[in-house]
């Protein structure tokens, strides 16, 4: 990896990465220097023109991959990590980034700049190392983006994982009255509104799963329902019988998405909390059959004999 970068203040400001790996992972200092900010438009590929007073760190794997380099920004990106001693992320820093799938940051990120999303559509995953306290940027982030992020934040040994659905607004118009008004499509605009000073507010989230069910596919609640009940952050009694409820009721389609996606952990969840009746376990068989999912299928045909096995039919001569 080769790095561009400026000191200010005797803190180090990324200007430009280079490498041969999509998945990029910054270091926490530079000669001593810690890393504190990106420059705008670091990771973009839309920048007008580049910068020509510059510092160059060059890593021993950089010197092995030397031809394999290339500019990592734009279409390029799919991963990247910035470390903990990152604080400030300039404007525009991921513009047309159409590709990048996760960003790993921690709490001391306090600052983004305008527009620094602009065109991530396949961003869907944020991973949050919370090492100072509750606050982050998560809620910032979300704001700039309308498709679904699944977050999880760390902290102290202890995971919590949480689905925020997509949201869009569409223009409906009344041709006789020709008038123009907005629909809202997708709960993830109410979900974005549980953060109060920068901190996630777990029973405000929780509260809103109302709207999940009436606005959101079984696919999105599913996933939603699982990081709560496996990963309870301040989970209370009464949301985890509501989320449970909510599987008992549609235990087949939950048992086929959590198939579709071969999800074997949240599968185990699903029989630890006693949720399969025989119609919902056969139909799951059925189902990861006919979709050739050989582990998932395994482990539920191997749930059906122990959970409801056949009886032997005894004959008498």
């Amino acid at each position: 990896m080769k790095l561009h970068y400026r000191i200010i203040n005797d803190e180090v400001e990324i200007v430009r990465c280079f490498g041969a790996d999509p998945a990029l992972e910054l270091p926490e200092e530079i000669n001593g220097r810690p890393v504190k900010r990106m420059a705008p438009y670091a990771f973009s590929a839309r920048k007008d023109r580049e910068d020509e007073e510059v510092l160059v760190f060059t890593t021993d794997e950089e010197r092995m991959f030397r031809d394999e380099e290339r500019l990592l920004a734009g279409e390029v990106l799919e991963s990247v990590r910035l470390p903990d001693t990152m604080e400030e992320a300039g404007r525009y820093l991921f513009y047309g980034c159409r590709n990048l799938r996760e960003l790993h940051f921690s709490d001391r990120l306090k600052n983004i700049g305008s527009g620094a999303f602009t065109g991530c559509r396949s961003l869907s995953a944020l991973h949050v190392r919370l090492l100072d306290g509750d606050r982050s940027c998560v809620h910032d982030i979300l704001g700039d983006l309308w498709q679904r992020i699944d977050v999880t934040f760390y902290k102290a040994g202890r995971e919590a994982r949480l689905v925020f659905p997509e949201h869009y607004e569409e223009a409906v118009e009344n041709t006789p009255a020709r008038i123009l008004f907005t629909q809202h499509h997708g709960s993830g605009n109410n979900y974005r509104q549980c953060f109060y000073n920068k901190e996630i507010d777990y029973r405000k989230y929780d509260s809103l799963f109302y709207s999940a069910r009436a606005q959101d596919d079984v696919n999105v609640i599913s996933d939603l329902v699982f990081a709560r009940l496996m990963f309870p952050e301040e989970l209370t009694e009464e949301a985890q019988k509501e989320y449970e409820d909510y599987v008992r009721a549609h235990a087949l389609p939950v048992a086929e998405h959590l198939t579709d996606t071969e999800d074997l952990a949240a599968l185990k969840e699903f029989s630890i909390r006693g949720f399969w009746t025989r119609e919902s376990l056969s139909g799951a068989v059925q189902h990861a059959a006919e979709q050739g999912k050989r582990s998932v299928l395994s482990f539920l045909m191997n749930e059906k004999h122990r959970l409801y096995p056949e009886r032997k039919k005894k004959y008498e001569l």
